[in-house]
């Protein structure tokens, strides 16, 4: 049989997906794959060629056989890049018909199949103080983080107010958080309604301005509006019986909180008005009262000791 005939006849081949591919990949990651040939005659086809051909048709990526066993061809474990769309994908991995040595080897394919996913960024916020004074302004710290950590330095953030209305646009910041991976952040300047009222906000980014799609959802916080502060209460909280200090103890005047320190003393600045004072301490009795509020005014509150068993 001469070169020509031998050639022309052939000799079959199989292909095959050594690992495990995922069912899901981030629009635009790296999908890791190994593949392997074996022919009818268990031939050496080290350097022989290997595609993987998308659904057009277009050659994603070609690559070597890189090992021989006497039986099998193995390649290297090769990274595919995903697309950069979300969708249902089925590509082939192809042995394309080839010669070596003047030996014809046929074409073998499988197919294979995947899902993109939109990478996803959460955002999360932090640090407002309520209540805020009705018209004042405060700050709130927004981070954001994508699920497959791909840089968000610089990305457009706005806020929205009750009435779906743009209050503010900003920037996260170029570097991310000390001591995180990922996570962007910056801090965020705002001013409060003049009314006297409970609000929720949002946050949103604007992610279509990246360059592969990313999903996200707002993240609301809520605050209270309240009238200016204008009274210094100090309240000193004690024991009932023994008349000793009682640190940490737990303050609530109004809207307005703090924690007793060493001496046992809480210090607010509330609006005037009529004010619920509640206080609470482990192993005590809680505290509460009404205030009439018009001046500043020291307060002595006695807790009885009460012991959980």
């Amino acid at each position: 049989m001469n070169e020509y005939t031998q050639a022309e006849i052939g000799h079959k081949t199989n292909i095959e997906i050594l690992n495990i591919l995922p069912e899901k990949v981030n629009a635009g990651e790296d999908l890791l794959i190994q593949v392997r040939v074996t022919s009818v005659s268990n031939n050496d086809l080290l350097g022989c060629k290997i595609q993987v051909i998308d659904f057009s048709s277009n050659i994603v990526t070609e690559t070597e056989l890189n090992f021989f066993n006497r039986i099998d061809n193995d390649t290297y474990e090769f990274p595919l890049k995903a697309p950069k769309e979300p969708g249902e994908y089925a590509w082939t991995v192809l042995f394309p018909a080839q010669q070596k040595e003047g030996t014809l080897f046929k074409e073998s394919s499988m197919q294979f199949s995947f899902i993109v996913k939109p990478h996803m960024i959460t955002i999360s916020s932090w640090g407002v103080l309520s209540p805020v004074t009705q018209g004042e302004k405060f700050k709130v710290n927004i981070g954001v983080k994508c699920s497959a950590g791909c840089s968000l330095a610089g990305l457009p953030l706005f806020v929205m107010d009750d009435n779906h209305q743009q209050v503010a646009v900003g920037h996260l910041r170029e570097e991310i958080m000390p001591q995180t991976h990922g996570f962007y952040w910056t801090e965020q300047e705002l001013t409060a309604p003049t009314d006297e009222a409970f609000h929720k906000w949002a946050i949103q980014c604007r992610a279509q301005e990246l360059e592969i799609q990313h999903q996200s959802h707002p993240e609301t916080f809520l605050f209270r509006t309240a009238k200016p502060p204008e009274h210094k209460i100090m309240i000193k909280v004690i024991n009932k019986f023994d008349k000793s200090p009682i640190q940490e103890a737990y303050v609530m005047l109004g809207l307005y909180k703090a924690t007793a320190d060493k001496n046992g003393v809480a210090t607010l600045v509330v609006p005037g008005g009529n004010q619920e004072l509640y206080i609470t301490k482990d192993d005590y009795i809680s505290f509460q009262t009404s205030l009439e509020i018009s001046e500043d005014t020291d307060i002595k509150a006695e807790l009885e000791y009460c012991p959980v068993l």
